[in-house]
């Protein structure tokens, strides 16, 4: 394999897909900590050594490092760290733990200097930024510092940036086709309502513009709605509904779908009887809420895991190309998803 002219060494997304698994069995299957069929670690191994991947080789280059330890920026609004936040930190954790690496990790600074001090003090040798704006001062900073990090999530412009994201508008626009299939002519689209003052979060700005054209290629009627979790955000979802009642069908991104299913409650109306509902989100979120919701899974452990892991190959290898991984996610049909009422 090579980018841009130069021998990329093969990671974990690399042996993911030439073994047909995803990513976090390729985890599962090399680390030994959960189980594995013996058909699907044959494969993996297979993968492997075709490819000549070496999962440790990073860690044994940077055992010269003073550090030894990365530092997660993860900005969020007092008391509010989200369900999904705690997937992608514990995937980082993971990664660092292979590597024999520590991390430290901050809920609190967004000042571009606070961030830089952490690297050049020594208390660092490099940063996985979270939460990422679509111009965010932070990447700027870090890039024309020439310091080691990774994203997860992508600005606007990400020349030499290395990166995590995944394709909110994509997956948005795919949950459209499904409903519009279904018979559904006016939905919703429940978006995440930015904190800490982000009228440009990155997931946020692209799930709107992946409904906004869906929405228009179909000639549907879609309604966009900011909102949260918030006794507030579930009060303006119940008037939209009461005003809207030609509305059958909703998208939601992350914890969107909890005012949501709260105030179909309240207004009498059953899911999936009398309304369809797709949500992207984590898996392991959305195993929890009944009615069983049709999802598109947003691989939350996997990102973060893979975001540590190649900022680690990065301090390992200086001249290493940026990684820039664009993951997707699989429409998993429940039973939130019917066709509306008059087409059954």
């Amino acid at each position: 394999m090579t980018d841009n002219g130069r021998q990329r060494a093969p990671t974990m997304v690399d042996i993911a897909k030439r073994s047909g698994v995803a990513l976090s069995t390729v985890s599962y299957a090399l680390s030994g900590k959960r189980p594995v069929s013996p058909e699907v670690r044959a494969r993996v191994r297979k993968a492997v050594e075709e490819l000549g991947f070496q999962a440790h080789a990073p860690a044994r280059a940077l055992k010269s490092r003073s550090a030894r330890a990365i530092s997660v920026f993860c900005p969020t609004a007092r008391d509010s760290l989200e369900i999904e936040s705690h997937l992608f930190l514990t995937g980082i954790a993971e990664a660092a733990s292979e590597f024999d690496y520590s991390m430290l990790m901050s809920t609190a600074s967004q000042d571009p200097e606070g961030i830089l001090s952490t690297i050049e003090t020594g208390r660092a040798d490099g940063v996985v930024l979270m939460e990422v704006r679509m111009a965010d001062e932070r990447v700027d900073r870090l890039r024309a510092a020439g310091h080691p990090f990774s994203i997860i999530g992508r600005t606007e412009m990400n020349d030499g940036v290395s990166y995590v994201d995944f394709d909110f508008a994509g997956a948005v626009g795919r949950a459209v086709d499904h409903l519009y299939e279904l018979g559904h002519r006016r939905m919703a689209l429940l978006n995440r309502a930015p904190a800490l003052s982000m009228p440009d979060y990155g997931p946020t700005v692209r799930s709107r513009t992946g409904f906004e054209h869906a929405t228009a290629e179909l000639s549907v009627e879609g309604d966009h709605l900011l909102t949260g979790t918030s006794g507030r955000h579930y009060i303006e979802v119940l008037r939209y509904l009461e005003r809207n009642p030609d509305c059958t069908a909703a998208i939601t991104v992350s914890v969107t779908y909890a005012p949501l299913l709260a105030a179909l409650r309240d207004l009498g109306r059953r899911v999936p009887e009398d309304f369809s509902v797709v949500a992207i989100i984590a898996s392991q979120i959305v195993d929890l809420v009944i009615p069983p919701l049709t999802t598109i899974e947003l691989p939350a452990f996997e990102m973060g895991r893979l975001g540590g892991e190649i900022l680690i190959r990065q301090l390992a290898d200086p001249e290493r190309p940026p990684a820039q991984v664009l993951l997707e996610g699989p429409l998993q049909v429940r039973s939130s998803a019917p066709p509306p009422k008059r087409h059954r």
